[in-house]
């Protein structure tokens, strides 16, 4: 499955690397949640450069 420019720019922003550490004394860790705060943090990056994208071509285009 292939990304979109945007997608591949946030993937490489937001994407952290698996770590192997001991996590001895640690409160277990909800990570549907996490994954679901990454995933609403890379939409609304996404969303936003494309916004910023849009309005760029409008002013190269003469609309604003």
């Amino acid at each position: 499955m292939s990304r979109t420019l945007l997608q591949e720019i946030a993937h490489q922003i937001f994407y952290t690397p698996p770590k192997n550490k001991r996590q001895d004394n640690r409160k277990p860790r909800n990570k549907n949640l996490e994954r679901e705060l990454d995933k609403l943090k890379q939409s609304a990056f996404e969303n936003k450069k494309a916004y910023e994208i849009a309005q760029h071509r409008a002013k190269s285009k003469g609309w604003i």
